[in-house]
């Protein structure tokens, strides 16, 4: 997990917002959470953290809704299971 985010890869995500932790169970190691990826469709060509040129291929604004499940082992991110909804540009939650 952490050397994916490190790549660089996911730059074309512009804001991570309305968190929330729905359930965190720490005997299992679990743990739920609620948020939004925003995509302002802005970022089309980057360079990964290698130098590697990339493109987006958003070519408009919208948001993910996500709902994932973290398993946690050692205090470190082993696995993450996720669901994306795609909604309109920076729809706000109904919690």
């Amino acid at each position: 997990m952490k050397q994916q985010l490190e790549t660089g890869f996911f730059r074309f995500v512009t804001g991570i917002r309305d968190r929330r932790f729905v359930a965190i169970d720490p005997e299992f190691g679990v743990v739920a959470a609620f948020a939004f990826f925003d995509h302002a469709g802005t970022v089309r060509d980057y360079r990964l953290a290698d130098g590697t040129p990339a493109k987006a291929g958003l070519s408009q604004p919208f948001t993910w809704q996500n709902a994932e499940a973290f398993r946690i082992e050692h205090g470190l991110i082993r696995r993450i299971e996720a669901v994306l909804n795609p909604c309109p540009y920076g729809m706000r939650p109904g919690w």
